[in-house]
């Protein structure tokens, strides 16, 4: 580059004009139009469009009105964890031994031992060879062969130290009829397998069916198998597994007319429990004799030892991310409890974690934000939760400003046709070069959509649409379009602004 052309780039950069406020006027009027079309009746519709760089209120409909945010939610809880845990924090389980006893240290990780995650998980063989993919059985004999290596054949008390949460596993508000579904899973101070088992029957001519294949590998759970296995060609494939909420006795029921791809999932109940006994018996087929298992007890020592096997890490990035980007309550509801337990060094509950929510979001937006508020858990899942889309849009703001948490916060989130919960709602969106990044939420009678619009010339903004009392008839898909519409509108305004002012520029 000559002298000449270097200076010329240089003045050039010097006369840049500052980045444009977002188009007011006319995302403004498209939300307008979008709330009229919409047809929906007054007070079942809360929206706030802002200018994440200038402040600028850009649209509102009832900013400040109460609303269940469902798994809007997600965005306090994370937002919370990650501005009280730090964006470097590890979720880390260990395994300790002292003498002939063997503690498993829990530390709320919702990631340990999920089959989704592990699937996708690169790791390093023995032999040095890196290989991909993992079930939840094998990695819990990497413990056991590494129990094995350190020469113990007898363990007295194999001791599940979950102690790190508190003992409730269901937020009392969670609907009962739903306990059995894997989003309505468990919380605990050490969950396993997305404290969820998978069975996958194999249907036996003239009998009841086989399990062709359960994770974990746990057949004593299966009490009963009242299932059939016809194959005849009006026979439908209904296949269930059951269990009382209190019980990990399992009953399989209905017709197995195939073997299908897809396992039958059911929820378990007291995963630290279920754990020790799922790791006692990996340790038996190692040759391992164990006593007792057993739960730590509330008033026990903190645990002490030698650490056996490797320790299993999961960085928060990734919890965030299956959080708000796959909506996993799981997820969401330990980053809660997480939180809690870190600042009030007590084991984690929803009590101090929704506490915790309070104070970050007061020290974050001031303490007027609150007004209105209900928090009641991390996911939304409750029906009992109140919050404001003004508060979740100046959320939102608040972090996408932040100089340290506005990436982790961001990318955790969906991005509108390229994944989780969004990816098929906006595949129109995906080759876009305006970024879309949201978090869905759905319960009964309730839909909302909150997120951020970023364009290449960096101008953004963030946006709150929270629907309720939408039970009747097709008031839910109204509601979706209306966010869809209010989402196109401001992709369509930034995506202009951005192509004018690199026309601007020339190029």
């Amino acid at each position: 580059m000559s002298l000449a052309t270097l200076l010329a780039c240089v003045i050039a950069s010097t006369n840049v004009a500052p980045l444009a406020p977002a188009p007011r006027a006319s995302i403004g009027s498209a939300v307008e139009a979008a709330v009229r079309k919409s047809g929906l009746p007054k007070g079942t519709i809360s929206i706030v469009v802002r200018d994440a760089d200038t402040g600028a209120i850009l649209a509102s409909v009832a900013p400040d009105q109460p609303m269940k945010p469902a798994s809007n939610m997600k965005l306090f809880s994370t937002g919370t964890a990650l501005l009280t845990l730090g964006d470097n924090f590890l979720f880390r389980t260990q395994l300790l031994r002292s003498g002939d006893r063997l503690t498993v240290v829990g530390d709320g990780d919702p990631a340990f031992g999920d089959p989704d995650v592990l699937s996708k998980m690169s790791w390093t063989a023995q032999s040095g060879e890196v290989q991909t993919g993992l079930d939840a059985t094998a990695l819990i004999d990497i413990w056991a062969e590494a129990v094995r290596a350190s020469g113990m054949t007898h363990i007295q008390d194999l001791v599940i130290d979950a102690r790190i949460f508190d003992t409730v596993g269901y937020q009392p508000h969670w609907p009962r009829e739903q306990y059995s579904n894997g989003y309505c899973a468990e919380v605990w101070g050490l969950n396993f397998h997305a404290n969820v088992v998978r069975v996958i029957p194999s249907p036996r001519k003239g009998g009841a069916p086989e399990i062709a294949s359960m994770s974990p590998a746990m057949p004593w759970l299966v009490k009963q198998n009242k299932a059939t296995s016809k194959t005849g060609a009006k026979d439908k494939h209904t296949f269930t597994v059951v269990r009382e909420p209190d019980s990990n006795a399992l009953t399989l029921g209905g017709n197995a007319k195939e073997q299908p791809r897809d396992a039958a999932e059911l929820t378990v109940h007291d995963s630290p429990s279920l754990f020790g006994e799922f790791f006692a018996s990996r340790l038996a087929r190692k040759g391992i004799t164990v006593d007792r298992v057993r739960n730590a007890a509330l008033d026990e020592p903190a645990p002490q030892g030698t650490l056996v096997g490797p320790m299993i890490q999961t960085p928060i990035a990734t919890v965030l991310k299956r959080a708000n980007t796959e909506s996993s309550n799981l997820y969401a509801e330990s980053l809660c409890k997480r939180a809690g337990a870190a600042r009030t060094k007590t084991p984690g509950s929803w009590a101090n974690g929704t506490a915790t929510m309070a104070e970050a979001i007061t020290a974050r937006l001031g303490a007027s934000a609150l007004e209105g508020f209900v928090l009641d858990d991390g996911s939304g899942l409750s029906a009992a939760n109140r919050v404001t889309a003004r508060a979740l849009c100046d959320w939102i703001v608040s972090f996408a400003n932040d100089p340290v948490f506005a990436s982790a916060f961001i990318e955790s989130m969906a991005e509108a046709g390229k994944s989780g919960t969004v990816q098929k709602r906006y595949k129109d969106l995906a080759q876009s070069e305006v970024r879309v990044h949201c978090k869905t939420g759905y319960i009964r009678g309730t839909s909302c959509l909150s997120g951020i619009v970023i364009a290449p010339n960096g101008q953004r903004v963030a946006f709150s649409i929270l629907g309720n009392s939408l039970e009747q008839a097709d008031r839910v898909a109204r509601a979706k379009s209306l966010q869809d519409a209010v989402v196109r509108a401001i992709h369509d305004a930034l995506r202009d602004a951005n192509r004018a002012s690199a026309n601007a520029l020339g190029g």
